[in-house]
């Protein structure tokens, strides 16, 4: 008897690229059949209702499969399908043995699905979402104190870290953080922020800079419809801007902005005193 798996990967969000295996194509002899995971994620561990909708179609979509070579992809761009792996020799019964031997036995729960996203780096999550939009020549990574001429270094505010991206133009520079909804320690990122805008908003009224400043979150809430809220709250006072880029209007003026400002400028290097 020869038999071969290959396993069904549902990817809620290519972004994160974090990936939920729901199930396998097991082929025995040369008949295919799909075994589904014994445990799915609910609609909350994978960004909502609509999402949990689609990982179930994909599922449905394969449940009578005419060929063990579906291709990645092929069935949705959210499904995704590893490359056949062989049954052991020795397993009398290869579609019980994949179930209960590779597919998950136990559900992912959404605080798992956050300690995921939590591990992936907000800047480089981030900065993907510039790529992802093309405006990424524009985006330089970074922003660190030194590149703000103070001229009595002594009276410097503490300031623990770099600013993730900026846009820097002749008449306008552009800060920003990014926030990801699906992150564990969301309320500890937003404080974190906040405490840097503030460091730096005393840093740079001590450069008397020329060029206008904002200091901008841009949220990808992931499915997180809180996400939005939560930063308007602790940022209050901290943030110029909070632009939520899962609304289409938000996201079109600020990729647009930011066009317009990488057009103008490009790497300006350190700021000008007055």
């Amino acid at each position: 008897m020869t038999a071969r798996f290959r396993l069904v990967q549902y990817v809620p969000d290519p972004f994160a690229e974090t990936k939920i295996t729901v199930g396998a194509l097991v082929e025995v002899d040369g008949r295919v059949e799909l075994v589904r995971s014994r445990v799915l994620p609910g609609p909350k561990c994978v960004g909502g209702r609509g999402a949990w909708i689609t990982m179930q179609m994909v599922l449905d979509s394969l449940g009578a499969p005419d060929s063990f070579d579906v291709r990645s992809g092929e069935i949705s761009p959210l499904a995704g399908i590893t490359e056949p792996r062989i049954v052991p020799v020795g397993v009398e019964n290869p579609i019980s043995w994949v179930a209960s031997a590779v597919l998950p036995q136990f559900g992912e729960s959404e605080q798992d699905l956050r300690e995921i996203a939590h591990r992936q780096s907000r800047d480089k999550l981030g900065y993907r979402f510039f790529e992802q939009w093309n405006v990424s020549m524009y985006v330089q990574r970074k922003f660190r104190p030194e590149l703000l001429p103070v001229r009595n270094s002594s009276r410097l505010p503490q300031v623990k870290h770099d600013i993730s991206h900026f846009v820097s133009g002749p008449s306008e520079l552009l800060l920003m953080e990014p926030i990801i909804g699906t992150r564990a320690r969301l309320v500890d990122d937003l404080k974190g922020i906040s405490e840097s805008f503030l460091a730096y908003r005393s840093l740079f009224e001590m450069s008397r800079t020329e060029r206008q400043t904002s200091f901008i979150v841009y949220v990808l809430s992931r499915g997180y419809g809180g996400a939005v809220s939560e930063a308007h709250e602790v940022l209050k006072g901290a943030a110029t801007q909070i632009v939520n880029v899962d609304d289409p209007s938000q996201r079109i003026h600020f990729l647009q902005r930011i066009t317009d400002i990488g057009r103008s400028g490009g790497n300006q290097g350190a700021l000008q005193l007055q």
